[in-house]
């Protein structure tokens, strides 16, 4: 996982180290380039930067020059660039998160804001805009030494400034346009709080990824240790084992994996990796609603490649959250067989919800009896498969199946013959149904981890 790490230097950037991270230091600094915003004070008062001093209406939204060494008639600093850095750098130090630093840029610009994430997704924004960038645009503004102007999905114009911390992309920091070389200014001054955040975020995943990673191996192969102290340790993780809740698998199928191992270790809850897959546990209450925001933002994140979020069955007691889990991964080779499809609940299943529950050498049996003739003879269950689900329609079938409609019906006739019925009566239809939905959930368990 692309980590910055803990507790030393990182790229340039200690971590505890305020002078580094943005504090007031020495006031004698050397010569800084003015085109480079990585982590370090903020250096929007540069003398390349420096703009002709001009006074400021009380109350305006202008910060006026860029330079705050200018001085306005009243010889006050129209604007103190280093100090509304500083106090940006307290916020992030704090812990406030990317949401307080934002708010704070917007009410200092009387603009909005947006902070996008290295492949467009968005991670924070003071208008509620939640509007992507293609990961080749956000490379466009890396590429950049200057902050440039973008035009997002929804129309919505700003200025992007690329920011990093050390050699680590952290995301685009967005102001709405009209953008004047005062505000740009301030826009360079908040890269540093934005990068802190990230460096912040990093660290406590690093801190809490081990034991969150324990907790869902524990609450997908069972406990050792008592329910009780599992329900207590899960709690200290804004999880209620006692309430409704359901498992939950994100699958990922792109080649950007160590994006993607940082875009889970960034969810706000336990989350365990393997390979291409997260596990965890969400609240029983709008799962669809839930699954489906943190598919989306995770899908945001890693660009190219497609996310699926499947669900297991929602369950009351710790003690059937393995049941969960292991009906989830069923759930997620169900979704992998539906083309286009991204998201699927365990609720939404329908007979196979029911036939979860029957041991599979039972379901093997019942699969041997109805479909036995054509087990070895995967045309005529895909004809069978095609012929129930059209009602009987030749036309349908021969279009899905890419056949001549005279090839339809020589397969139906084999059918009729192989089967013994007519595949059409409703009793033996719903045989039928249940048999192929049977088989389907066979194959899906002969993949299944062990």
């Amino acid at each position: 996982m692309d980590r910055l790490g803990v507790g030393g230097k990182l790229d340039g950037l200690t971590a505890g180290s305020e002078r580094e991270l943005g504090r007031p230091a020495s006031r004698s600094r050397g010569p800084v380039d003015p085109g480079d915003h990585r982590v370090r004070p903020a250096e929007a008062a540069t003398p390349a930067e420096a703009a002709t001093p001009g006074p400021v209406t009380p109350g305006s939204t202008n910060p006026g020059p860029a330079n705050p060494t200018s001085l306005g008639p009243d010889g006050v600093c129209p604007v103190d660039i280093e100090t509304f850095a500083t106090e940006l750098n307290e916020l992030a130090l704090g812990g406030e998160g990317w949401k307080a630093v934002l708010a704070r840029v917007a009410e200092r610009t009387g603009r909005a804001a947006r902070l996008m994430g290295v492949h467009g997704g968005v991670f924070a924004a003071t208008d509620g805009g939640d509007a992507m960038m293609s990961p080749a645009e956000v490379a466009k503004v890396f590429a950049e030494r200057e902050p440039v102007t973008v035009t997002l999905e929804d129309g919505w114009s700003a200025r992007a400034l690329a920011v990093w911390a050390g050699q680590r992309r952290v995301g685009l920091l967005l102001l709405a346009e009209p953008v004047d070389d005062g505000l740009l200014a301030l826009l360079k001054a908040s890269s540093t709080a934005v990068a802190i955040e990230a460096v912040r975020r990093d660290a406590a995943a690093t801190a809490t990824a081990e034991t969150a990673s324990r907790l869902i191996d524990e609450l997908r192969f069972g406990a050792l240790r008592g329910t009780d102290e599992l329900t207590r340790t899960a709690a200290r993780f804004g999880l209620r084992l006692s309430e409704p809740h359901a498992a939950v698998v994100f699958d990922y199928g792109g080649p950007n994996r160590r994006t993607w191992s940082t875009a889970l270790s960034w969810l706000e809850m336990p989350v365990r990796q393997e390979d291409t897959r997260g596990w965890t546990v969400l609240g029983g209450g709008d799962l669809a609603r839930e699954i489906t925001r943190i598919r989306v933002r995770l899908q945001g994140m890693v660009g190219d490649g497609t996310v699926l979020a499947a669900t297991g069955p929602v369950v009351n007691d710790p003690r059937e959250t393995a049941r969960s889990f292991r009906d989830a991964e069923v759930v997620l080779g169900l979704l992998r067989r539906r083309t286009g499809e991204t998201e699927l609940l365990h609720s939404a299943l329908g007979l196979a919800q029911l036939l979860l529950a029957v041991p599979p050498d039972r379901l093997r049996a019942f699969v041997d009896q109805q479909l036995g003739p054509i087990m070895d003879r995967p045309e005529l269950i895909l004809t069978l498969d095609a012929w129930l689900a059209t009602r009987g329609s030749r036309a349908n079938v021969a279009e899905q199946l890419h056949l001549h409609r005279n090839s339809v019906g020589y397969r139906v006739g084999q059918l009729r013959q192989l089967l013994g019925t007519d595949p059409l009566d409703p009793e033996a239809a719903h045989r039928l149904r249940t048999a192929l939905t049977a088989r389907e959930l066979l194959d899906v368990f002969s993949q299944r981890t062990p």
